[in-house]
């Protein structure tokens, strides 16, 4: 009987693998579970630290001072969350009713702080004091210190003779309106908080699914090769032809995963959006959902040859940790500087990191969410992902041939980079 072809045991290993992996419950586990943590991690802190949370809309705030003030700061204060009541005029009321919890927190304004003295210059120079039982979100002390400001200096300017009205409409600053012109040369408009919410989550993503599904893939092999059940399959495949096919059955799993994360996204989008105050969408729609899937498959052959190959090397759970470490950093590298590339993806490290192949499928593909790279430096970098891809499932062949059968003793990476020069 003729031997199968090369294709056709890769697939039935591949086969194997999947089902293995699509199967397994913790596969179904974080599958269900996946969107939520992203999004606990990415999103939640950027609504929080924002006041997507409505922290602010509960708040009552007392005041002292002049009701003539109180009444143009709660007239100020009426078309935002903020409520401002009157509880007494005396600081020890005020203070009682915050201890009772009748109200959030209370404003001291200083006597004379709206009047304008004679030649220009203000009395009210005194402090205002903003007094709160549990502490206050940013959002809240920013919105009163504004509010009560602006009320401030319309008062002075209305003592002093001038137009407050007029005053205040020749120093409104301009709105922006953010526009982005793609490589066809169309001007659309870009939400700055879709664009960050998507930079983030799909970073988020990827970097998440590339290091459980590598981490997975050398789990898998070193059990494997502890339980010796390798020694049976290499009976019938080469070490290539597992090699190839236990990566190509993961990447079909992670392609399942994908699939139904971003189905689910789509459907959380459009019931989260109308509980809160401003709409969250997908920067960019379909374009960036095949740049989600591509950089991930080129990550992902790129990381899972590297993991398969150290799998087969390792002796043990904790020496694989060990090899792991360097192919980690290089990880964590794009998470520590997605900071900096969203405030400047066209600066010089964030353009290095997208050309160099183990930190471009994470930064390449923060750039072209902000929509900054050239078409040179995307055909460079996946140019340059492409042949080191090739390179690097050549070595990890090889390093797999040596080390699936060696056991016993704990080998350094020196030695498995010798294993890579074997014919």
């Amino acid at each position: 009987m003729a031997e199968p072809a090369l294709s056709a045991k890769m697939l039935r290993v591949a086969r194997m693998e999947f089902r293995l992996t699509a199967a397994n419950k913790a596969f179904i586990i974080i599958t269900i579970i996946g969107p939520f943590l992203i999004a606990a991690m990415s999103i939640l802190p950027t609504l929080l630290a924002m006041g997507g949370g409505g922290a602010a809309a509960e708040s009552r705030i007392a005041l002292t001072g002049s009701p003539t003030l109180h009444d143009a700061v709660a007239q100020a204060f009426s078309p935002t969350p903020v409520e401002i009541v009157r509880v007494g005029q005396r600081e020890d009321d005020l203070r009682d009713a915050l201890q009772a919890g009748v109200i959030d927190a209370y404003v001291v304004l200083p006597a004379g702080l709206a009047r304008a003295e004679a030649g220009g210059d203000t009395a009210g120079d005194e402090m205002i004091r903003f007094v709160t039982r549990g502490g206050a979100g940013f959002e809240l002390i920013g919105m009163v210190e504004g509010t009560i400001g602006q009320v401030v200096v319309a008062q002075r300017l209305a003592d002093a003779g001038f137009d407050a009205e007029r005053v205040r409409a020749l120093t409104r600053p301009p709105r922006m309106d953010v526009r982005r012109l793609d490589a066809a040369g169309t001007e659309a408009g870009q939400d700055i908080m879709s664009v960050m919410f998507t930079a983030l989550a799909f970073t988020m993503l990827l970097y998440m699914t590339i290091l459980l599904y590598g981490q997975a893939l050398g789990s898998s092999v070193l059990r494997e090769k502890s339980a010796k059940t390798v020694e049976i399959m290499l009976s019938s495949v080469s070490p290539r032809e597992l090699l190839l096919g236990k990566i190509a059955g993961k990447a079909g799993a992670s392609l399942l995963q994908y699939a139904i994360w971003i189905g689910m996204a789509v459907l959380f989008l459009q019931v989260l959006s109308p509980l809160l105050d401003f709409e969250i969408g997908i920067a960019g729609g379909t374009t960036n959902y095949l740049y989600l899937v591509g950089f991930f498959l080129l990550a992902f052959f790129l990381y899972s040859t590297l993991y398969a190959a150290i799998g087969a090397a390792a002796e043990d759970e904790q020496h694989l940790g060990q090899l792991a470490w360097p192919v980690i950093l290089f990880l964590v590298i794009p998470m520590i500087m997605i900071g900096a590339t969203t405030a400047n993806p066209d600066g010089v490290i964030p353009r290095v990191l997208s050309l160099f192949p183990l930190t471009s499928p994470i930064v390449m593909f923060q750039r072209l969410l902000l929509g900054s790279p050239a078409a040179w430096e995307v055909a460079l970098c996946l140019a340059l992902l492409a042949v080191t891809i090739g390179g690097f499932a050549l070595l990890a062949a090889r390093i797999f041939r040596v080390g699936i059968l060696m056991t016993g003793k704990r080998y350094t990476m020196k030695e498995i980079v010798r294993w890579a020069s074997y014919r």
